[in-house]
């Protein structure tokens, strides 16, 4: 009742497959499907999805392909990762299919990373005269911790109930399509047959006609809030992170201005009841629950709420976390905030570097394997502005040797400075000034 046709396919690892058939002996085609590929790993990087070896784009964890046409012949589908430090690709599943026309296709990636499966999901695609005031909304199971789900949808302010779910979805599972009328509409997950234990409720959305919307439903990470994630997936690719109101965000807050005085830090004008208290310089805050969208973040001087460093607006995404860096120098500072990614990658450990330095304008980062020469090397970040951010960088895990020289003349500015990395760990680091212009510090905060 609740399920389109699904398979849980077994993967193929390591394994190069050839193409069904050749170009020259395949059938004329008559119409065509459309492909989609959604990555559902939690604990894998990014992953590509090809047809034959034709790749169809790179996907990020919960990520998901635009939907593509493809002519009515056999195809292997698979998915492939890049092993970081080698270069080398392995490939993680193949499916061959057989495209039927009109049919939309998504190749959802699942399982773990040593153990990936692939849940295949076909449905009719709908075609719209142009007239309608209705859409077409669908959802699938891909949270593989999560028992059976009641989906419910309906307008704001419903509450769910008894019999009243769209469907019940177990993993890997997806609802048949159903029509709603434009306008606002609410997303509720349950466990099945317990209306009361919400485990996810969205905000209203404002839903346009004539469209084809896909929710996927997958397990939260680190670097949410809420216990279960829900993406909306337009069939042009593009994905909306929907976030639940009741779960809301938190950021930390990192003291990066040199000759500022420690501070206390305050949120839309209470001033004296501020949400971190003694943040010193090099140093960071634990994480504290902010509210979703617009804020003013206020500094002052610890214990003298009458006393402002600093006021500033920022806009935190619900269902987020964050780091905010106070930089600059006194009388002349700035708030700058960057998302986290706090999920752990299977057999790999991920790095992100964030240059706070007001007194450069660049800086070189090299991050070499210990006991390197560094004279035998180039920088892995060659003139990094300040006040930016490397991002997270996938890396073998390890033990390295960072080096921060000064962008213009090369000259040292820092390290060597040791950065052991283990398998899953996401580890946090900033450059910061001292009170020799001529040196910089690295603090490693995180973990």
């Amino acid at each position: 009742m609740t399920t389109t046709s699904r398979r849980l396919i077994a993967a193929v690892l390591c394994t190069a497959l050839l193409a069904a058939c050749t170009e020259s002996d395949r059938p004329t085609a008559s119409g065509k499907g459309t492909i989609r590929g959604v990555h559902a790993i939690a604990d894998a990087p990014d992953v590509m999805f090809l047809i034959e070896e034709r790749s169809l784009g790179t996907l990020a964890f919960r990520a998901t392909t635009p939907a593509q046409p493809f002519d009515d012949l056999t195809y292997n589908f698979n998915f492939d990762v890049r092993l970081p430090g080698s270069g080398s690709v392995e490939r993680l599943v193949t499916e061959t299919l057989t495209v039927v026309p009109q049919t939309d296709y998504v190749f959802a990636l699942t399982g773990s990373l040593d153990a990936p499966s692939l849940v295949l999901w076909e449905t009719p695609e709908r075609s719209w005269q142009g007239n309608e005031t209705v859409l077409e909304v669908s959802a699938g199971h891909l949270a593989a911790g999560s028992g059976p789900l009641d989906v419910y949808f309906a307008p704001p302010g419903t509450a769910p109930a008894a019999g009243q779910p769209r469907g019940t979805l177990n993993f890997g599972d997806k609802l048949e399509p159903f029509e709603v009328e434009n306008g606002d509409w609410v997303l509720t997950l349950t466990p099945a047959g317990d209306p009361s234990d919400v485990l996810f409720r969205s905000g209203a959305q404002d839903l346009s006609a004539r469209s084809s919307l896909l929710y996927t439903i997958q397990d939260a990470d680190p670097s949410l809030t809420s216990r279960i994630a829900v993406q909306r997936v337009s069939r042009e690719g593009t994905v909306s992170n929907l976030p639940d109101p009741r779960f809301r965000p938190t950021r930390r807050f990192f003291h990066a201005a040199q000759g500022t005085a420690t501070a206390d830090v305050a949120i839309d004008g209470d001033l004296a009841n501020p949400i971190v208290t003694g943040l010193e310089y090099g140093t960071v805050s634990t994480d504290v629950t902010v509210p979703s969208g617009t804020s003013e973040f206020a500094f002052t001087q610890a214990g003298n709420p009458g006393a402002v460093l600093h006021e500033e607006e920022d806009t935190v995404p619900g269902n987020s976390r964050s780091t905010a860096f106070l930089v600059g120098e006194p009388g002349d500072l700035e708030m700058i905030s960057f998302a986290d990614n706090r999920r752990p990658l299977a057999d790999f450990a991920r790095l992100r570097m964030t240059l706070l330095s007001a007194g450069i304008e660049r800086a070189n980062l090299w991050l070499l394997d210990a006991g390197t020469d560094r004279a035998d090397a180039s920088p892995n970040f060659p003139r990094l502005n300040t006040l930016s951010t490397t991002g997270y960088v996938t890396l073998v895990p390890g033990d390295y040797e960072l080096w921060v020289t000064f962008g213009d003349d090369d000259t040292l500015a820092a390290g060597p400075v040791a950065v052991d990395l283990a398998a899953g760990d996401v580890v946090e680091l900033a450059i910061v000034d001292t009170a020799d212009p001529n040196r910089l510090e690295v603090v490693i905060y995180d973990p």
